[in-house]
């Protein structure tokens, strides 16, 4: 079956490379997927059978094809998240009153998931993405509610990977401006992300477990100076103090 270690199925592990690919290329045949993954084709071929069986592929004429089946788990997943269920309305609201983007992000180990959005769709990050904690103010919000400790292992185990120019990448620097957020629930994110854009976010939390976080984002151009900072501001600290309440 391949090498094992106590927490990893080479084999399984093989089938979710495989998945991914599928899906950066929008789907691929045995010899293309072999070669970019490294795997002897009689392995991606029984891979690929597998999961054709199991209803997750198709074989399109030897081009092999993700099924909508994998809609299922993924939406399934989602609505059972209550931070979800409890912030739905509010991201359509914050939308309409920003006329801008409004996303929903959860947390999930190291990473921001952005969980939903209302808005444009040429956002940094798609929906069902996820970008690290300090690189985004989504996650910096979230970042700067968990323990000093927690903060120390995460920067100590992931680092401070760079996104653009604007990243922080420093650890004092990004203890500095995560107390900042603590104090003021408000957190921006100034090209950090993507250098063409800007956003502000605020943090959902419950019993002082950072859950969640809501934020508006849009282009430099048009999200700047007293609209981000204070208007937009205001609305999307208001959005996730409404949510927390749903969810006590």
């Amino acid at each position: 079956m391949g090498n094992t270690d106590t927490t990893t199925v080479q084999a399984t592990a093989t089938s979710f490379r495989i998945v991914e690919e599928l899906y950066e290329r929008d789907g691929g045949g045995v010899t293309e997927l072999a070669d970019t993954l490294d795997v002897s084709k009689s392995a991606v071929h029984n891979h690929l059978s597998t999961l054709c069986a199991l209803g997750y592929v198709r074989n399109a004429g030897g081009t092999y094809e993700l099924t909508h089946r994998f809609l299922r788990i993924g939406f399934g997943t989602r609505e059972r998240n209550p931070v979800y269920q409890a912030a739905q309305s509010e991201i359509r609201m914050l939308a309409r009153n920003t006329s801008a983007v409004a996303n929903l992000v959860v947390p999930e180990d190291a990473n921001g998931v952005y969980l939903h959005r209302i808005g444009a769709k040429d956002h940094p990050v798609p929906v069902g993405g996820s970008v690290r904690l300090h690189a985004a103010a989504a996650g910096k919000a979230i970042l700067a509610f968990r323990s000093r400790d927690a903060i120390d292992e995460y920067v100590t185990r992931y680092g401070l990977d760079r996104k653009t120019e604007r990243t922080v990448t420093d650890r004092a620097t990004l203890r500095s401006e995560l107390r900042s957020i603590r104090d003021r629930n408000i957190a921006f994110d100034r090209g950090e992300l993507d250098a063409n854009w800007q956003c502000v976010a605020s943090p959902i939390v419950v019993d002082g477990d950072p859950v969640g976080a809501v934020s508006v984002s849009g282009p430099s151009d048009e999200m700047q100076g007293k609209r981000l900072e204070e208007d937009t501001a205001g609305l999307v600290s208001s959005a996730a103090k409404t949510i927390e309440l749903e969810l006590l």
